[in-house]
């Protein structure tokens, strides 16, 4: 009877090859996790009006500091000149586009509350005519 360091090769089993398997799936799940809080981050309204502060304030700083404090130092190193300045851009552009959002969001609510108003109006006065005691 072969033992279990002999010199048989025996097959590995679903269990041993876990680590791999969780290994390789690990940026999936990752970049599923970060798609879920973005979208956690987007559909709060509290978050992502907290979110458009900082990231517009990290805006105002950026520039602020580029145009004044590290100017000088930004125009001898050209690729750090350029990679702050696509960053402020990008920081701009992403504020941009979560005020866009979130007006439109805010737009979307809106008229989602009116149709409820006024669905709850038009149901209010169908039963309020519908208990009319005056005979004609």
């Amino acid at each position: 009877m072969p033992g279990p360091h002999s010199g048989t090769r025996r097959q590995r089993s679903r269990l041993d090859q876990l680590p791999r398997i969780a290994d390789d799936g690990a940026v999936v799940n990752n970049v599923r996790f970060i798609i879920q809080a973005s979208k956690g981050f987007i559909r709060d309204h509290r978050m992502r009006r907290t979110l458009m502060f900082y990231n517009a304030l990290v805006v105002l700083v950026m520039s602020f500091l580029g145009a004044t404090f590290f100017w000088p130092w930004l125009r001898e190193h050209t690729l750090f000149f350029l990679g702050y300045w696509a960053a402020c851009a990008w920081f701009t552009i992403l504020a941009a586009c979560l005020a866009i959002y979130d007006l439109i969001r805010v737009r979307l609510e809106a008229r989602e509350v009116e149709r409820q108003i006024k669905k709850k109006f038009l149901h209010s006065q169908n039963s309020d005519s519908s208990h009319d005691s005056h005979a004609n």
